[in-house]
């Protein structure tokens, strides 16, 4: 039996298994929109993969870690907030994600590779319909067929977790699913997870979440990238998510837009007046959400948004604010050592 974690955000997925962890697109593409790209692609240029699902005989689907490179017509975007789990487009994520994971495990490809999942959702969703409908598309048999290899997984169990639940669990937890700092259990904990899609503001007391102090709304970091491509119009740039994506994932001392190979735009400041903006909108969102910070012990900033932020503004504001390392796969670790601690499994080594 292995142990997988899935991490399916809005903006990006983050996959675990005990062989591999991932952050890729949660968008995908028609196989056949890439054209005359897949010569390249089997070069190796960039790093993108055919997916078939059993379910789905007419289509395949281009997927991998540089998709938003891909110079196709349109991307099939799971990113929602109503009904999302119930969506084609995020059953396929799910089945490409497992099937990624599984590629790992050559009893996948001969027979059935059994696995149990650790999952999570946004504490506004953890309720019995979200959580049957995500555990539903989850469990059972799933074929995924990655670059013309068929790969064959059955989802024994799965776990869902309130999302905060899983940076904490990062933190508390080591990489076997032991206790290494036993403080958090007792502590007042309050996460900030700023995703792509949404910042999710929960409270914990004794790990047990509160009704109250928590709030999830729809201002994710795809507000801080339409303030760039908002101010970059004044400048005659036309600029996309993905652009804006790409350029902050990139970052060094100076933020550059290149539409081709012979344009270069030094958009620093736009950059930074938008991260400025974009900060203060969620200090202020944490201020209005925790009024009374006085009894958090400890205020965990996590997600790919906390990259992105003034950290020093934050940490002025807040002086138990920590930032967590690698905080957007922090979610999918605590996931996988959750799983480490709680789901009995035999070991398959390999």
């Amino acid at each position: 039996m292995e142990l997988f974690a899935l991490d399916l955000g809005n903006i990006q997925t983050k996959i675990k298994s005990r062989k591999t962890e991932k952050v890729l697109p949660s968008k995908y593409a028609y196989y056949e929109d890439l054209g005359n790209q897949v010569t390249a692609l089997r070069k190796g240029e960039l790093d993108i993969n055919e997916y078939e699902v059993n379910y789905d005989d007419t289509f395949s689907y281009a997927w991998g870690k540089d998709i938003s490179q891909a110079k196709v017509k349109s991307f099939i975007d799971t990113i929602g907030f109503n009904d999302r789990y119930s969506s084609d487009e995020f059953k396929k994520l799910v089945k490409f994600s497992i099937g990624e994971l599984a590629k790992d495990f050559p009893v996948s490809k001969e027979n059935i590779l059994n696995v149990n999942v650790v999952t999570g959702v946004p504490t506004d969703e953890f309720n019995e319909n979200s959580v049957k409908t995500i555990m539903d598309v989850i469990k059972g048999d799933h074929n995924v067929t990655i670059n013309s290899v068929s790969y064959v997984i059955r989802v024994i169990e799965v776990k869902v977790l309130p999302q905060p639940i899983g940076t904490i669990y990062n933190e508390m937890l080591d990489d076997n699913g032991y206790i290494e700092n036993e403080d958090y259990e007792n502590e007042t904990i309050s996460v900030v997870d700023c995703g792509g899609g949404t910042v999710l503001i929960d409270t914990l007391h004794d790990m047990n979440l509160s009704k109250t102090e928590r709030n999830q709304t729809e201002q994710g970091a795809h507000y801080l990238y339409d303030y760039i491509i908002a101010d970059s119009l004044e400048y005659n740039l036309s600029m996309n998510r993905n652009d804006v994506e790409k350029i902050l994932r990139n970052q060094n001392e100076k933020y550059i837009y290149s539409p081709n190979k012979n344009e270069k735009h030094d958009i620093t400041n736009i950059v930074n007046k938008a991260i400025t903006r974009y900060t203060s909108d969620l200090l202020n969102l944490v201020k209005t959400t925790l009024k009374d910070t006085s009894d958090i012990d400890t205020l965990f900033f996590t997600g790919g948004g906390a990259n992105i932020i003034n950290q020093s503004k934050v940490l002025k504001t807040f002086d138990r604010a920590i930032f967590i390392n690698d905080s957007e796969t922090a979610n999918v670790n605590g996931f996988y050592k959750f799983g480490m601690a709680t789901i009995e499994s035999d070991s398959n080594v390999e």
